[in-house]
């Protein structure tokens, strides 16, 4: 897929459109105001994270792949630093939260645009292209391991070309850039010490240093020898004229050289920070040092906020066009004022070397310079994830499952009109997931028994069972599938009747035929299954038996589908399934895994319609649509302040179920119950969700199922 097609036809909503910036495009279903997180208890608050962390993990591999036009593997880090070996982005899992999404895609993308557009062979090489006679006067100078320090200069220029490529080539994800960069280079302590007479001294630790962060507004082209020739060479401006890595290690080779030549020699005594030491960098016993802190500056704060306003829109700062923060404009276009990003106090600027910075902020430094280095390795640490966690989270995203709010302005019994409540959609039920402790029909149900460890398949025989009456069932309904056609005679017009042309000559001149085929359209029919604990027993046996036997039916008739789903609850959170469809899935699934389904939860009704009603198929002129309920009661579903039950929760679920219809989908409601009278009638409150589609049905038998099955499917 090109970039600019799907960017035109998929467009990022701008950051004033959200508290969240351009991750509630993808994730507007986080919005914690529409739940009340407080209340929920510490195995809610579990799933809830993992449910996120499935859909970020989703949506950040959506972004790789369409970066990389390749199906690049996504996974959490489940043990050490992660790094982009060529074949695969892993990520970290602390993107629970949106304010995390934005860093969490821009550092992915770059990961996996290094997929894309790195040579990663040629850097394994690098010690071969470097020439002998460039490590040996390095050493000479004191670089004890010039391979080490022409690898970093590499992955700076690299990391620029690459970037660049992936701003312009795809606008729409310049935010998330941005926000990487924010996390990693735009820092304040990082301004003050460009600002500052930190690393002024000709080494390798300050050339480095000033070379990572060369593309910050506040970079002084003058503060080491050599670094105005060596911007001229990165080129910051016309970056994207390298176009291999092998072109970005070219000019990594010539700033190193540059680099070498303006070093003093190792006899003078100045050839420390070869930038060969591990320095441990010790975390400073106070403040959290995460804007520098005020320390002994010579320098307010307020003040450092003027100097600061003083050099932002300088030739290099700002800008549209660059993921770094900075124009790339070439030091032959800067002011005669202007030194690198900032005023130059021999024409007048203001003095910077004045800001000074204090030991804590400088152990500070350290540790931020530290990152940075890391970042341009592929080194970023990564908080990671349980090995537990992560196959909930593969398990979560393999069923495509997603959050969706639901119940918007629905009014609870005490008069509160709620912004709704999160509802969990499982778009297909895998064998993963109906192994993991996250699905609450199988491994959470408090009556599930074990056998060494494997969960036993209760509802075997009910299933065997459904298959049988199913087939007789497919038989009685095969009438949908078949064509009727009447000959119509003695017509005078169509095809002429053989048999009729004897009589031409008495004056008969009606001895054409034609014929009439009559046959019906595609069906579908959707069947909701209400899996709430009062389903349980003898109730949910023979509807499990009624339900297999329908797909069974179903899957002896040609122009018929259908999907099943299950609706019950999940930690107090409204939970759907869809387990069957007959367009996708083979009959084979229901025989797997139907065995293993047991009912529990309470009742959400109408939300989960709600939730689901996207994915219902209406009709139209080529198809019929049914809708199918089955229940055995009441709504009622309670969390927190969120309460859905009687009248409100009839009305609404009313409501949703005028919305199927308003779709051209026929609804029919069975009310199962086992202990019921003959001739009975379903409850008002029953009446009033269904309508005219409500009934009451004996899920033992089987000749009521297929006597109003047909009434719905043989109607023309």
């Amino acid at each position: 897929m090109r970039w600019e097609f799907y960017l035109i036809n998929n467009p990022l909503k701008t950051n004033n459109m959200s508290k969240y910036g351009n991750s509630s495009y993808w994730l507007n279903d986080w919005d914690d105001e529409d739940i009340v997180v407080d209340t929920m208890n510490e195995v809610e608050k579990k799933s809830n994270d993992l449910y996120k962390l499935a859909a970020s993990k989703r949506a950040i591999s959506n972004f790789v792949n369409i970066v990389t036009n390749e199906q690049i593997s996504v996974a959490f880090n489940q043990r050490g630093d992660s790094y982009t070996d060529g074949k695969s982005v892993v990520i970290g899992s602390n993107i629970s939260e949106p304010k995390d999404f934005d860093i969490a895609v821009g550092l992915a993308l770059h990961e996996g645009s290094h997929i894309k557009l790195s040579d990663f062979n040629l850097l394994n090489d690098i010690y071969n292209l470097v020439p002998q006679h460039i490590k040996d006067g390095a050493i000479k100078k004191g670089v004890t391991n010039p391979i080490s320090v022409i690898k970093d200069l590499w992955n700076v220029v690299e990391d620029r070309r690459i970037d660049k490529f992936v701003f312009d080539s795809a606008p729409g994800y310049r935010d998330y850039y941005r926000a990487m960069y924010d996390k990693y280079f735009n820092d304040k302590l990082i301004d003050k010490a460009l600002l500052s007479d930190e690393h002024t001294d000709e080494c390798v630790d300050s050339y480095m240093f000033r070379i990572i962060n060369i593309h910050n507004k506040n970079t002084n082209l003058t503060a080491l020898k050599g670094l105005r020739e060596i911007y001229k060479e990165i080129g910051l401006g016309t970056i994207n004229r390298l176009k291999t890595s092998l072109d970005a290690f070219n000019v990594a080779l010539k700033v190193f050289q540059l680099i070498m030549a303006n070093l003093p020699s190792s006899e003078d005594g100045e050839g420390e920070g070869n930038g060969n030491d591990d320095q441990q960098n010790q975390q400073p016993e106070n403040g959290n040092g995460e804007n520098g802190g005020n320390g002994d500056s010579n320098m307010s704060d307020e003040e450092f906020e003027d100097l600061l306003n003083s050099v932002g829109n300088s030739p290099m700062g700002g800008g549209d066009d660059s993921p770094t923060g900075g124009n790339g404009m070439d030091v032959e276009n800067l002011p005669e004022n202007m030194e690198g990003g900032q005023p130059s106090s021999s024409n007048g600027g203001e003095d910077t070397k004045s800001v000074t910075l204090s030991d804590r902020q400088k152990e500070l430094l350290k540790k931020k310079i530290e990152k940075q280095k890391q970042f341009m390795n592929g080194e970023v640490k990564k908080k990671q994830i349980t090995k537990k966690d992560n196959e909930s989270v593969q398990a979560i995203q393999e069923s495509g499952s997603e959050v969706t709010s639901v119940g918007n302005g629905f009014e609870n019994g005490w008069g509160r009109v709620s912004n709704g409540i999160q509802c969990i959609v499982v778009k297909k039920l895998t064998q993963s997931l109906l192994e993991n402790e996250m699905f609450p029909m199988t491994s959470n149900n408090w009556y599930d028994i074990k056998e060494n460890g494997i969960i036993k398949r209760l509802y075997e025989k009910e299933v065997v069972e459904g298959v049988r009456l199913g087939t007789i069932l497919g038989k009685k309904l095969q009438v949908r599938g078949e064509d009727r056609s009447t000959v119509f005679n003695r017509q005078k017009h169509g095809k002429i009747d053989k048999r009729m042309i004897s009589s031409l000559g008495f004056g008969n001149e009606n001895v054409f035929s034609y014929i009439e085929t009559d046959s019906y359209k595609k069906a579908n029919l959707h069947v909701s299954i209400d899996a709430s604990g009062s389903m349980g027993g003898g109730k949910w046996s023979n509807t499990l038996t009624n339900v297999v036997a329908l797909c069974k039916a179903v899957d002896m008739i040609q122009n018929l589908s259908i999907q099943v789903s299950f609706r019950t609850t999940s930690n107090n959170t409204p939970y759907i399934v869809m387990a069957y469809d007959s367009r996708t899935d083979k009959f084979s699934k229901v025989k797997q895994m139907f065995p293993s389904l047991h009912a529990g939860g309470t009742t959400p009704e109408g939300l989960c319609f709600e939730a689901i009603m996207k994915n219902f198929l209406g009709s139209n002129n080529d198809m019929d649509s049914y809708f199918l309920n089955i229940s055995d009661g009441e709504p009622y579903f309670g969390t927190g302040e969120f309460y859905y039950a009687g009248t409100n929760a009839f009305e609404h679920t009313r409501k949703m179920v005028k919305q199927i219809e308003a779709m051209g989908i026929q609804t029919l409601s069975y009310y199962v119950d086992s202990w019921l009278p003959e001739n009975a009638q379903p409850s008002d409150g029953f009446k009033m969700m269904y309508g005219k589609g409500a009934r009451i049905i004996d899920m033992v038998n089987v000749s009521q199922i297929t006597k109003t099955i047909n009434g719905l499917f043989l109607q023309k």
